[in-house]
């Protein structure tokens, strides 16, 4: 059985494990949407079809039988920003939003739809629900330290090769995380994806593939 995780993002980050082997043949990286092969920036439009085009790839060269993705928030959180400094001197706060989770809604649907287009059952997984059983109950980064280096750290003691960057090593490490937690992933309201997702966590997919 081969599961893939993703950790999308402008860069997003992808693992793939195959169940049958060890935890050190997981194979990892990531593909951006931030620039086009001319190095131009992306506008928010082209991003979508960029990543659909993007994934379909890894689909076509590594053939999951489910994804498991990170959970996009389905809220856009307001943060107060400093503003100009009105007549009588006195700064203003505003409130405003980070465009890239409005982005990062738009690149989950085109991946989902690749994978209702390909036949691939997907679920999600929300980053609270993933670390605690990964990395364990109660474990947080040591100051100086964030949640992708705890990944980080954890893919080099089971010698999973990461990326050359460690700016891709970042996005590609909490990926293996959102692949090793599939099992804990929701399924979307699709009937075939939901018995798809119960085959594979019972081993009757497995069972039907070999009888086929």
């Amino acid at each position: 059985m081969i599961i893939m995780g993703l950790d999308l993002a402008t860069r997003s980050g992808w693992a793939v494990r195959d169940s049958k082997k060890h935890r050190a043949s997981i194979r990892c990286g990531t593909f951006s949407v931030a620039e086009n092969n001319d190095g131009n920036k992306l506008e928010w439009e082209a991003k979508y079809p960029v990543a659909a085009n993007l994934f379909y790839r890894l689909l076509k060269e590594h053939n999951p039988d489910f994804v498991a993705i990170e959970r996009p928030e389905h809220g856009v959180r307001q943060f107060k920003k400093k503003g100009k400094v009105d007549l009588t001197g006195k700064e203003e706060t505003i409130s405003t939003i980070n465009p890239a989770a409005l982005q990062l809604t738009g690149i989950f649907g085109a991946i989902s739809a690749v994978c209702q287009i390909r036949g691939i059952a997907f679920g999600t997984i929300a980053a609270v629900s993933w670390r605690p059983v990964y990395f364990g109950k109660g474990v947080k980064p040591p100051e100086g330290k964030d949640w992708k280096d705890l990944a980080i750290d954890y893919a080099q003691r089971e010698s999973i090769g990461l990326p050359s960057t460690k700016a891709e090593q970042r996005d590609a490490a909490e990926a293996i995380g959102i692949c090793t937690c599939w099992h804990n992933c929701a399924i979307p309201e699709i009937k075939w994806m939901q018995q798809r997702f119960m085959d594979l966590r019972t081993g009757a997919f497995e069972a039907k593939r070999s009888a086929a």
